[in-house]
């Protein structure tokens, strides 16, 4: 059974009001407000120079010219990914945790669900999935099996979710045969999944390069850790892991053991800890 929640909250200011943080990522960066893209571009979304997805993939027969025009067409995407990396290096996944709107709504979705309703995809181990999607995300196009850039894109169907409801050019789009599979896979892996992560498990190119800096930068900048001498194996922190990255591993007596692939620092398992053996810092 999950021990109750630690009445005095060990997390910091951010992690506290990560709900909150969430929501103005939302009107921020979706429709109707969408207030990053139309002060900056006149944009609704993250198509168009905002795309952080589409200029590093190499389509069959494409010069290094045009590779290279696309990081200029998608010039704010790449200051975006390079950010997002960046900070992720040396913070953590705070992108993915508290910024990326993608990924909020999905989250704060899923929170609307009742809890018979929600799948478990915890049995499923991410990283093979994501790093396989990833690998296929980068070599169709390269030998022409054609592109999951723009086809099937969550940076693509979220705000056109929010923009059916005023804009029919993005009703329209639901309608069409890859329309109705990323709203299927958005309410699958999306709101109808416990902890409403699963499509950024699974499926984000993005949040698989962030993943990969997260797990490169973990010796030196700060992540969630584990102490290992405080940690009883209660278990109470891994039903409340939104990304399901901890595990409960050893022999005899079991520990939480933290997936660096898959964490980010929402600070759930911090929340729920009795013991204070969760802790956002750097290694010791």
């Amino acid at each position: 059974m999950t021990k109750p929640t630690n009445p005095k909250d060990p997390r910091g200011f951010f992690q506290r009001h990560r709900t909150l943080i969430l929501i103005v990522s939302l009107l921020l960066f979706l429709p109707p407000l969408a207030l990053i893209f139309q002060v900056s571009t006149g944009d609704g979304d993250f198509c168009g120079p905002w795309c952080p997805r589409m200029f590093f993939t190499w389509r069959e027969g494409m010069s290094l010219s045009a590779f290279l025009m696309g990081f200029a067409r998608s010039f704010l995407g790449v200051l975006l990914l390079l950010a997002i990396l960046g900070a992720t290096f040396f913070l953590g996944r705070w992108w993915c945790s508290h910024l990326c709107p993608v990924g909020g709504a999905t989250e704060l979705g899923s929170r609307l669900v009742p809890r018979w309703l929600k799948i478990n995809y915890s049995a499923v181990p991410a990283p093979p999935v994501r790093y396989g999607y990833l690998a296929a995300y980068l070599i169709a196009p390269a030998v022409g099996l054609g592109s999951l850039c723009c086809t099937y894109c969550n940076f693509a169907a979220v705000p056109r979710f929010f923009g059916a409801l005023y804009n029919p050019a993005d009703l329209v789009y639901f309608f069409r045969i890859y329309g109705i599979i990323n709203l299927l896979l958005l309410f699958l892996l999306g709101f109808l999944a416990r902890g409403g992560r699963a499509y950024c498990n699974f499926l984000c190119p993005v949040g698989a390069l962030d993943a990969l800096a997260n797990r490169i930068g973990g010796r030196w900048g700060k992540r969630i850790r584990i102490d290992t001498h405080k940690c009883t194996g209660c278990g109470a922190c891994k039903p409340a892991c939104p990304t399901w990255a901890i595990t409960m591993e050893g022999k005899g007596h079991k520990k939480a053991v933290i997936d660096p692939h898959s964490c980010m620092p929402c600070g759930e398992c911090e929340r729920v800890c009795q013991e204070g053996a969760v802790r956002y810092g750097k290694k010791s």
